[in-house]
């Protein structure tokens, strides 16, 4: 549910709109809180994934510009071509777009944080709002986390905002909002309960969250390296917290089989046509998938899969068929249009599901976090740490068996052991993590902290493709966004990100 405040007019005689509510008014019992933290959970349907068209840091981000995919040159309209190029102009719709819904979720998160936090005793139970309080802190933190790794110098605005007389927000450091984050995520592992198979914040998903925050502080561009032993300990306590590995591979993307033992933080989409405006589908299901038409299965075509990579997995690999198309539908049998045309497509979208069609608007959750994405960030931080290297490769080799299937180490996947090296043993897992987690949103992140992004992407030659839209000129700078440049015309206290200043 979305809310809309507005204030509060004492005056009886005045009829009050139905559909408006008012801080003043509206949170008068924990049920209200409820509902009031249930618009800070909708706000991440628009935000995260793969939703609202080109606007998912999932897709948009995390994946374009990557040696994810290749981006065909009729991709209409362009942003995400232009991303992939790397010709990353301030003008970018989609830059803006993300920013703006960002903020547009934050200042409602803002707003109703602050209410709740004010809510008495008589009102609500205090275990109760400590609770609701740490959920709504977990997603906003999510997404300041989004925006540091995306924008870098950003407003941090953490307050309910009644005077809008000045609206000239000015920018943080970096090091600042990794700060006001990690205390948000630390706060919420201390209040949340653990909790499975739901679509809630739990004390798993916010300490898994933390985690991965770590991580990225411990790589470039801030280079934290303490914080590589903070990120293993956090994933090490979410280790234990009761979440599996499934046995198939395909049923963790399976509509049928959502909220699963795997699945750690998860962003619930309900659908077809169950959304409250075109913003908050959920496009998982028809961004990814076969040549053809979106009501037979199909995806839209305008992203293609880097056969290169496919190539690099073994054919036996369970996650190989899963990850990517062979085939057109709805035709089910392998592709003869070539290697060089396969296309992603993992969550697998069925032709008809009980007479409705599906095409843009698919009821796919997006899986932020899941355990197999825990184990190998484990496995890195552990090693990067200096800290147990058994403990670590038996982690990371836990994601290689499950992609075995019935088959053992000594046909392919042989497990990784503790005397290949360090290097060798972080090269393995990083590869581990890009095959595990295609498609899911996270190799850019992985890219930039690892400091790779610019000297793979300066190699990354598309030519093998049918599709292939040219050669990408990636820059130092272009680990970052540029601020776009509408944020900076409406408010002249904010600064263009180096490099983009012309």
């Amino acid at each position: 549910m979305l809310l809309v405040f507005t204030s509060c007019n004492d005056d009886l005689l005045v009829e009050q709109p139905t559909d408006r509510l008012s801080p003043t008014n509206f949170f008068r019992n924990a049920s209200d809180a409820e509902v009031a933290l249930n618009a800070i959970y909708a706000g991440q349907q628009r935000i995260q994934g793969y939703s609202g068209g080109d606007a998912g840091v999932a897709n948009v981000w995390g994946m374009h510009g990557t040696d994810d995919i290749v981006v065909p040159p009729w991709t209409n309209p362009p942003d995400r071509r232009l991303i992939a190029l790397f010709q990353l102009d301030p003008t970018i719709n989609a830059f803006y777009t993300i920013y703006q819904r960002h903020y547009q979720e934050i200042a409602r998160a803002n707003t109703i944080l602050n209410q709740i936090s004010l809510m008495t005793e008589d009102k609500i139970d205090p275990e109760e709002k400590a609770r609701i309080l740490a959920e709504g802190r977990t997603i906003r933190a999510s997404f300041y986390f989004n925006l540091v790794r995306i924008y870098g110098n950003v407003p941090l605005e953490t307050e309910e905002r009644t005077d809008f007389t000045n609206l000239d927000f000015t920018q943080a450091d970096p090091a600042a909002i990794y700060e006001f984050i990690t205390s948000e995520l630390e706060f919420a592992v201390s209040v949340l309960e653990p909790g499975m198979n739901t679509g809630r914040i739990t004390q798993g998903a916010a300490q898994a969250l933390l985690g991965n925050v770590y991580l990225q502080m411990a790589g470039e561009p801030l280079n934290q390296n303490d914080k590589y032993a903070l990120a293993a300990d956090q994933y090490e306590s979410v280790m234990g917290m009761g979440y599996n590995l499934l046995d198939d591979f395909e049923s963790v993307f399976s509509y049928q089989n959502e909220l699963n033992d795997e699945g750690i933080y998860i962003v619930e989409h309900d659908g077809p046509g169950q959304s409250l405006d075109n913003t908050a589908t959920s496009n998982l299901g028809s961004f990814m998938g076969p040549g053809g038409q979106l009501p037979d299965g199909a995806g839209w075509g305008t992203a293609w899969a880097n056969s290169e990579l496919e190539m690099e997995f073994d054919r036996d690999d369970i996650r190989r068929r899963v990850s990517f198309a062979y085939h057109n539908a709805p035709n089910v049998q392998d592709s003869t249009r070539g290697p060089n045309q396969f296309l992603p497509w993992k969550w697998q979208k069925p032709q008809v599901a009980n007479g409705q069609s599906w095409a843009n608007d698919t009821p796919f959750d997006y899986v932020y976090i899941r355990l197999a994405g825990v184990l190998l960030g484990y496995a890195e931080a552990e090693i990067r740490s200096g800290g147990d290297i058994e403990a670590a490769v038996a982690a990371a080799n836990r994601v290689r068996a499950r992609a075995r299937g019935e088959a053992s180490a000594d046909e392919f996947l042989p497990d990784l052991t503790a005397d290949m090296g360090t290097e060798a043993l972080i090269d393995a897992i990083l590869k581990e993590r890009q095959k595990e987690l295609l498609y899911e949103g996270h190799r850019k992140g992985d890219l930039i902290r690892t400091g790779r992004l610019i000297p793979l992407m300066s190699d990354f030659d598309c030519s093998f493709s049918a599709v292939c839209p040219g050669r990408p000129d990636p820059k130092p700078h272009h680990i970052y966004w540029p601020i776009p440049q509408r944020v900076l015309d409406l408010n002249e206290s904010m600064t263009q990100n180096p490099g983009y200043e012309n």
